[in-house]
């Protein structure tokens, strides 16, 4: 897939036809007994002309996978209607954005994390000139990443994590000096596995 295919409506093309998650293979790194739902929503707009994908970097007085580069959302609550509505939801408390500015396209496969969550990714659009009011003590940075970037092979990178006495490798990539890895790699990852195999 070159980056001139990477167009906002072949993103929203491909991701409206997904079926969603129902029935398909969960991806996971490492299985958890009884894994804690969450959910989040993978965001995409325009952003100096191109395809863009929303992230956040996660504060560092968060208790899970602070500091980390990640798509808003968080934990699904007993209150939250379903998973979409938990990442809708979060991304409202973490960004001030609510679900008018965000027009959700589809629902993906969950993504099982080393630390014990179960992810839901539902990819959409956010509002190009939606206006961002992060929460300081869940969000110290927003940017909008260039989708070309998780194409190129220049950006592509592998890191090793060392946890509990076990050591593994797995795939990451670099936008200036951000490093997106873990369960945002493998969800962006599986996001543009959709578009480019849709027919």
């Amino acid at each position: 897939m070159t980056n001139s295919k990477l167009t906002i409506g072949r993103l929203e093309t491909a991701l409206r036809s997904h079926s969603g998650a129902g029935g398909r293979k969960r991806v996971t790194s490492a299985p958890a007994p009884v894994p804690s739902p969450a959910a989040v929503a993978v965001l995409f707009n325009i952003a100096s002309g191109e395809p863009c994908v929303l992230m956040i970097k996660r504060a560092r007085n968060l208790t899970h996978h602070s500091g980390e580069w990640a798509f808003p959302g968080g934990m699904i609550e007993e209150s939250d209607r379903s998973p979409m509505h938990a990442a809708l939801r979060e991304t409202n408390e973490e960004l001030g954005v609510g679900a008018k500015d965000i027009d959700i396209w589809c629902g993906m496969a969950p993504v099982d994390t080393s630390t014990g969550f179960e992810v839901w990714p539902y990819a959409g659009r956010i509002r190009d000139r939606a206006v961002l009011t992060p929460q300081a003590s869940e969000v110290a940075e927003v940017v909008n990443v260039p989708v070309r970037v998780f194409v190129d092979d220049a950006s592509k990178r592998t890191i090793t994590l060392i946890r509990d006495g076990s050591t593994r490798t797995m795939p990451a990539y670099a936008y200036g000096d951000r490093i997106i890895w873990g369960a945002s790699a493998r969800i962006i990852a599986n996001t543009l596995d959709i578009v480019k195999n849709a027919t």
